[in-house]
């Protein structure tokens, strides 16, 4: 590449970010403001295409049916734009919009000024992984305190009796958060009933099923706190 071409590279590359920038806050000052409602897209249609820092965009111009909360709804029209992937349009109308549910932020005073934010199965998906989110904290802060105890915990053999699945799953970690109920045998003690909050990879889940013996780790000053023995239950069969 040339000197000017770099040169032209760079000025276009600013000009992008301070056009994203301008937008990041625009979009931002009419979240402040506005109204988000649902919407059913109407029509969609192709108005053009662009490379930015983010990948390869299309413009699409959507005409949209608005229900606001406690409000008539109304018609609107308004543009977007999308990195999306392998759409069909037909005659400029994107093929599969018509009919969609969607979500949208309008200002109140002046409709017109719209944005795309998401569609209804989107939205339904973030609630959930919000929920999870909420979940796994709760979970964390139940289970991480007793981390200490995989080192310093006295050596003691446990049966489970039941193994909860707390519907929280750690994908990155290829896990999931259980509650294992079990019954601790401290050697040369009594038997009693602990719950263990557990995060168990899916290979192992097998493992730590109701009727199998494990090896855990008991806090001495205080039984109810279990956690299981990682190192030597790796030796036990799937």
């Amino acid at each position: 590449m040339s000197i000017l071409g770099v040169a032209d590279w760079a000025a276009s590359s600013l000009w992008r970010g301070r056009k994203r920038r301008q937008f990041e806050q625009e979009a931002a000052a009419l979240r402040a403001r506005g109204v988000t409602a649902p919407a059913v897209v109407v029509s969609a249609k192709h108005r053009g295409e662009r490379s930015s820092d983010d990948g390869h965009e299309i413009r699409i111009r959507y005409t949209v049916d608005v229900h606001p909360p406690q409000a008539q709804p109304f018609r609107a029209e308004f543009d977007h734009w999308s990195q999306r992937r392998g759409y069909t349009a037909i005659m400029g109308e994107i093929q599969g919009e018509a009919g969609t549910h969607v979500w949208v932020t309008f200002d109140p005073a002046d409709p017109s000024q719209m944005l795309y934010e998401c569609t209804e199965a989107e939205r339904v998906a973030r609630a959930a992984e919000e929920q999870l989110e909420v979940g796994r904290g709760q979970f964390n802060a139940i289970a991480e305190p007793l981390e200490p105890l995989r080192t310093a915990g006295a050596p003691a053999e446990a049966l489970i009796v039941l193994a909860e699945d707390l519907g929280l799953p750690y994908p990155r970690r290829q896990s999931t958060a259980m509650r294992l109920h079990v019954d601790v045998t401290p050697p040369g003690a009594a038997t009693y009933r602990a719950a263990i909050p557990a995060l168990i990879t899916v290979t192992s889940l097998g493992k730590y099923s109701a009727g199998r013996r494990v090896y855990v780790r008991v806090d001495p000053r205080d039984p109810q706190r279990v956690v299981l023995d990682s190192e030597r239950n790796r030796s036990l069969p799937a």
